[in-house]
């Protein structure tokens, strides 16, 4: 037989989650991440608002940042 001790032992320890789950980390790198995809996003159209025609990579960077923005 077993006593009590060694039941409470075998349980598993509760996963933590990544970065301990602390909200300003998050919050700041979210941030980021949809300040990038904005400067990445008005590079090309400063461009097309000067008349220059888009390349494939301003296509490509448009694309890009908009498939980043929420909803």
């Amino acid at each position: 037989m077993s006593g009590p001790g060694e039941a409470e032992a075998a349980a598993p320890a509760p996963v933590k989650p990544l970065f301990g789950g602390c909200w300003s980390c998050r919050l700041l790198s979210g941030t980021g991440l949809l300040l990038a995809a904005l400067w990445i996003y008005q590079g090309p159209r400063r461009s097309m608002k000067r008349g220059i025609p888009p390349s494939m990579a301003a296509i490509a960077q448009i694309t890009f940042a908009i498939s980043e923005r929420p909803g």
